[in-house]
């Protein structure tokens, strides 16, 4: 591969004066800076614009940290991040953990090492023993809010969200309500959880621990464990943590010759494609999946470039519940 020096060699000037043709700088006369383009064009010139960013202790790339992105929902979310990035001049690099804590703390060093400028963290679990002393203007959080990062965050409400739909399934006369959420230790279904319950409550239902199912967010781990329970004839709705749960939910209402959403009721989160297409269609809280990425990455790129004008910002973006044939 051609180098500075063999496009220097070549236009017959200096490795700087490339150098400053390469960053545009107003130091070049147009002749000059004309044979250096010409020289770079014979040669085939690619900089290597990562090693030239780390010289200026300026990377231009954005890291945006994802649990997974075998879920649609997440796709919206980088979409946003993605434009509102490229708008400032930035890139991104994506990466996934497995939700492993330890996997996310790899991966926020390479703020450290300025490979990067900052982090969106979407979702993806992170253990107050793993995190290390970063700059917290660096980091901003979308779609979930651990207290002990303290960062500026962009979400909905989930407890308001999931009060709302659980109380809308209770209003249309549903009694014995299943919750279907994700894994413990993850803010956002603790606080659907509780959501769950304080719908339950204001509505002189009991909350018992055991209608609390937790699960993948998929659809075949519900869908297994929704087929036994169901057999027992005891329960008439569940609303769901996700789309994909509500699908498995709906199969398995299906296959015990339930009708939706009479005898069995369902509903999901998120309002991703399927929710839409799916028959039944699903009722679902709807996020605004896409503006949840485009806000972080502004606040983010906001305050790296005035990192003393900071201040740490919660957005509580507005959600919408979508009534549709599963309940």
């Amino acid at each position: 591969m051609p180098t500075v020096k063999d496009v220097a060699r070549r236009a017959g000037v200096s490795v700087a004066t490339v150098s400053r043709v390469l960053n545009n700088s107003n130091r070049v006369s147009d002749k000059t800076r004309q044979k250096v383009l010409k020289a770079i064009e014979e040669l085939g010139f690619k900089p290597n614009l990562l090693a030239r960013n780390f010289r200026k202790d300026k990377s231009n790339l954005i890291l945006v940290i994802l649990p997974t992105v075998a879920n649609v929902y997440f796709a919206r979310v980088v979409k946003g991040i993605e434009d509102a990035a490229r708008k400032r001049g930035y890139g991104i690099l994506l990466c996934t953990t497995g939700n492993s804590p330890e996997i996310a703390c790899e991966y926020l060093k390479l703020i450290e090492r300025k490979q990067v400028d900052g982090a969106i963290i979407a979702s993806a679990r992170i253990d107050s023993e793993t995190i290390f002393d970063l700059d917290q203007k660096k980091i901003v959080q979308a779609c979930e809010f651990y207290p002990f990062l303290d960062t500026s965050c962009v979400l909905i409400d989930h407890k308001k969200a999931f009060f709302e739909i659980v109380d809308y399934l209770i209003k249309k006369g549903k009694k014995n309500i299943l919750c279907a959420i994700g894994n413990e230790g993850i803010p956002s279904e603790e606080e659907r959880k509780e959501g769950y319950r304080q719908a339950l409550e204001e509505n002189g239902l009991e909350f018992s621990e055991e209608n609390v199912i937790r699960c993948r967010y998929g659809w075949a781990d519900i869908y297994e464990r929704l087929k036994v329970l169901i057999c027992s004839g005891k329960y008439d709705a569940i609303a769901c943590s996700s789309d994909l749960m509500a699908v498995g939910a709906i199969k398995a209402a299906k296959e015990s010759l339930l009708k939706i959403p009479d005898e069995f009721a369902v509903t999901g989160f998120d309002n991703i494609m399927i929710s839409r297409i799916y028959e039944p269609s699903i009722t679902t809280v709807a996020q605004p999946m896409y503006e949840i990425g485009e806000k972080a990455a502004e606040i983010l790129i906001d305050s790296l470039e005035n990192p003393d004008g900071f201040s740490k910002q919660k957005i509580i973006l507005p959600h919408e519940i979508k009534t549709r044939e599963s309940a």
